[in-house]
């Protein structure tokens, strides 16, 4: 008969494996039980965890952790109670990475489109990181081709180092307007539920008082000209028994005064 760290460990690799190996081969049911739930799981995951509903997918997740544990420990018991001699409870602890690994991938995964301000975020990092393709997969049913936004931001690079040169000709260094890095000056603002303002923004000293007794400084940010205007709007993205939305990016308005 296997010792209990044995049957521990074949029990974290598959479901009831440990049960097997001490005889039981009901344990091989909870394999058949662990291909279903994962595969059931990946099939609600890829539909939802792009979308509003992605967090109904953690409790089915989190559900299988506790139960892939639990089992595990149910067999190494009773492989103790058999008359194994105990340890190998290590496994438990070196077991736990891979854990934290599939929650921090979901976390940093999950919900990328579920809200109207990740969508926009992440059309942002695309212009800054000059992946137009990227951004392009974040448009809805009215799909721009990349080149198209290629040009777009190359475009308004161009303005963004015209008013950056000038305005550091006029505010000086301390307004923080840097035409090396044009991205540190803008600020995303959510105007409404489906409407963002790109505005290039700059830092303002002004005076004031504290307690107001004793003269002091501060620093404001003060809006130099608009940029652009993101629209979003929120689309079906599956339908059926498990129906989900996400945001997309509906239009671009390049501002007059860029």
């Amino acid at each position: 008969m296997p010792q209990p760290a044995q049957v521990l460990r074949r029990a974290l690799l598959v479901w009831g494996w440990g049960h097997a190996a001490l005889g039981d081969r009901r344990g091989w049911l909870l394999a058949i039980i662990q291909f279903l739930a994962i595969g059931d799981w990946l099939i609600i995951a890829v539909q939802l965890i792009d979308g509003t509903r992605w967090l109904a997918v953690f409790v089915p997740l989190v559900l299988i952790i506790v139960f892939w544990f639990g089992q595990a420990v149910h067999a190494y018991r009773r492989a103790v109670r058999l008359g194994g001699a105990p340890g190998g409870e290590l496994q438990l602890a070196l077991f736990l990475p891979l854990v934290l690994a599939v929650f921090t991938a979901f976390w940093i995964i999950g919900g990328r489109h579920g809200s109207a301000a990740s969508t926009v975020e992440a059309y942002m990092e695309a212009w800054q990181a000059g992946r137009p393709d990227v951004a392009a997969a974040l448009y809805g049913n009215a799909p721009v081709a990349p080149q198209a936004i290629a040009d777009l931001w190359q475009g308004e690079r161009n303005q963004l180092v015209n008013h950056l040169t000038s305005g550091l000709a006029n505010y000086g260094n301390e307004s923080g307007l840097d035409p090396a890095r044009p991205f540190g000056s803008l600020r995303v603002r959510q105007v409404s539920p489906t409407r963002f303002s790109v505005e290039l923004v700059r830092s303002e000293r002004f005076e004031t008082t504290l307690l107001g007794i004793v003269p002091t400084a501060g620093l404001r940010t003060v809006v130099v000209t608009p940029v652009m205007v993101i629209l979003v709007n929120e689309e079906r993205v599956s339908d059926g028994l498990l129906p989900s939305s996400a945001w997309r990016i509906d239009t671009i308005l390049v501002s007059n005064g860029s």
